[in-house]
């Protein structure tokens, strides 16, 4: 494959981090940019013309109460016309407790449907470093959960609202596992990460 295009954010700033994460679907690609002026953060999604082949039409999407340091961004994921975005310093539930949300796309417009926050969120869970979604199905990793043991969580789909179905977790669990570093949905499976585990 060569290279086919490069993609930068039409509102680049110094150290936003663009390219911090990213995902595609389709016609859809959306791209994380975790920083940038007072750490915020973003996401942008780009959508390929089917004619030409070449990626444009930026949109930039935020979250709905986002505010300085949430690093909105740093995890996105795309499936059809539904995309969920970490933001893993967001201090609703409690100070970089995390959070995420979902965009859904509608009339070739994305506006957000719902924020995520797991039911047991705690201070630095740093719920929201990682993310997936797949169907009807999203996955959001906490690396950081109880002394850095880490979890994950499952959410469900149901029209327009967004459950949490379960929250998982590792059976030889311990702390500072990081367990959510890295997570992945697809069917009716789920991947999780947990680099620094010790049986090895």
């Amino acid at each position: 494959e060569n290279e086919d295009q490069i993609l930068y954010a039409s509102d680049a700033s110094t150290n936003a981090i663009f390219a911090s994460s990213v995902s595609l679907s389709g016609d859809y690609a959306i791209v994380g940019a975790q920083s940038g002026p007072t750490n915020k953060g973003a996401a942008y999604i780009y959508t390929r013309n089917a004619s030409s082949g070449v990626w444009g039409s930026e949109q930039k999407i935020l979250s709905s109460d986002i505010q300085a340091s949430d690093n909105f961004g740093q995890s996105v994921s795309l499936s059809g016309d539904y995309a969920i975005v970490g933001s893993s310093a967001e201090d609703t539930g409690a100070s970089d407790a995390g959070a995420a949300y979902i965009f859904h796309k509608s009339s070739g417009t994305w506006t957000q449907q719902v924020k995520l926050l797991s039911s047991d969120i705690a201070s630095n869970d740093y719920f929201g470093h990682r993310v997936d979604i797949e169907g009807d199905y999203a996955i959001v990793g906490a690396y950081n959960k109880n002394s850095n043991t880490g979890a994950a969580y499952i959410f469900k789909r149901s029209g327009t609202t967004w459950t949490e179905q379960s929250k998982l977790t590792a059976s030889n669990a311990g702390a500072s596992d990081e367990f959510g570093r890295a997570v992945g949905i697809s069917g009716d499976y789920a991947f999780v990460g947990a680099r620094r585990e010790d049986t090895g």
